[in-house]
């Protein structure tokens, strides 16, 4: 009877390491993809700025500076 609860246990630590091992795994990988999102989403904005900024250039007009009678603004999800 000791011998099989003691099997059992076994049993389930053996199951929970080898879970734990692959949640570990998961999460580095996991850890990899958001350090290349937001890698990539650092470059993205970097690249909007500049080219607002080459865009404001070649019109002559910079933020906040009115075009026509109309202010150019960012749009309101910046």
């Amino acid at each position: 009877m000791e011998e099989k609860r003691l099997d059992a246990l076994e049993e389930k630590l053996a199951y929970l390491e080898m879970t734990n091992a692959q949640l570990e795994d998961e999460i580095f990988r996991q850890q990899k993809e958001i350090d290349m999102l937001t890698k990539a989403h650092r470059a993205m904005h970097e690249r909007i700025e500049v080219l607002q900024d080459n865009a404001a250039e070649r019109t002559g007009v910079g933020p906040g500076d009115s075009a026509g009678g109309q202010a150019v603004e960012r749009p309101p999800h910046y």
